[in-house]
């Protein structure tokens, strides 16, 4: 047994292992994130090939097309909403040029409002290819720019994500077979049941989690994009979907909806009255969804501290960027399953979860 002073010299050593294991995380950022994805929707994806297996269809055709039906889908919403969105990237100049008019309007004597117009002027008077004063010479230097970001974000999503495909498809036919292998090599009974218990709580617990916050934000989505289609607001399928989307981010997500809905009609309405129809009735809309129905799939799912979630949100956000926002929440669940089955880990389970007792 340990005593103090071994306790308190142990502490250095597990600080600078937690450095280190965060250090790799962020330097191997491309490799794990394939890892991660395959890894996450073999979790969802593994009790639907089991079934259709056990209907005497072989593993791996069952894999096969479980995944052609759940790429076609997604390919299908990707071809339908592309041309939108590449139209609204291309009006990025023309909503900052009208929220700038819109801020000069608001209130001209205001000074802040006056402070930020004429921030805004200077902004676009530097970024202007006819300079001001036709006496000074300005030396551009050539820049990307966004859209040269955008289509290298989207290289990279397209060889990331073959991985992952790549590497979902040898799970599914294969990880059953792996996970036991690996339990039959451990040494003791006692650490093959409790390998078992987590494997299982962890397939049970991610696909209730996937498939019920799926329904909700697909049934949100769908809702939205009627609604904007009864206000007539420009390209609703599109704002539905980021809607829908943009959900899996809890507590960022509705307002990054809300903000962007209210650039769109900034965009598209001449008044302000018209303005804020579609972003207070969004509001007023999630707000019901957040007080009825989260607190429902919450509780049916399973039970986070919002503080946790939150600060798990920015920690994976910091580490691996968008994709690491969007797959904090079942990160999050994962480690709360192992914590819950391990003795040492038991006193992280209890403040993860939002429990009383």
């Amino acid at each position: 047994m340990e005593t103090m002073p071994q306790k308190s010299a142990n502490w250095p050593l597990k600080i600078i292992a937690i450095l280190a294991i965060l250090y790799t995380l962020q330097v191997a950022r491309d490799v794990m994130l394939p890892i991660t994805l395959a890894l996450i929707f073999s979790l969802l994806l593994s009790p639907v090939v089991s079934r259709l297996q056990a209907l005497r269809l072989p593993r791996s055709l069952a894999a096969l097309l479980v995944m052609g039906v759940c790429l076609g889908i997604a390919g299908a919403g990707v071809y339908a909403l592309a041309k939108p969105a590449s139209e609204w990237l291309q009006r990025v100049p023309e909503a900052v040029e009208i929220v700038r008019e819109q801020l000069s309007s608001v209130n001209a004597d205001s000074p802040d409002v006056d402070a930020a117009t004429r921030s805004i002027d200077s902004l676009a008077e530097e970024l202007s290819t006819t300079p001001g004063n036709p006496g000074l010479t300005k030396v551009v230097i050539s820049d990307a720019g966004w859209r040269s970001e955008l289509g290298e974000t989207a290289k990279n999503f397209g060889v990331y994500g073959t991985l992952s495909i790549i590497l979902l498809f040898f799970l599914l036919t294969s990880g059953e077979a792996l996970m036991r292998r690996f339990i039959h090599s451990l040494p003791t009974q006692r650490d093959k049941a409790v390998v078992t218990r987590i494997a299982e709580r962890a397939q049970t617990q991610m696909s209730r989690y996937l498939m019920t916050i799926t329904a909700v934000n697909v049934s949100v989505g769908c809702i939205t994009a009627l609604a904007l289609y009864v206000l007539d607001f420009p390209d609703p399928a599109l704002w539905g979907a980021v809607a829908a989307l943009l959900r899996y981010i809890p507590y960022l997500g509705v307002s990054m909806t809300l903000i962007l809905l209210s650039i769109v009609s900034a965009v598209s309405y001449p008044t302000a009255a018209a303005m804020i129809v579609v972003p207070v009735s969004y509001g007023l809309f999630t707000a019901g969804i957040g007080q009825f129905v989260d607190p429902f799939v919450h509780g049916f799912r399973f039970s986070l501290n919002p503080i946790v979630v939150f600060l798990w949100i920015f920690f994976w956000g910091w580490l691996w960027g968008a994709p690491g926002v969007l797959l904090a929440v079942p990160l999050l669940t994962l480690f709360q399953v192992v914590c819950q089955h391990t003795e040492r880990l038991l006193p992280i389970a209890h403040i993860i979860g939002n429990t009383d007792d």
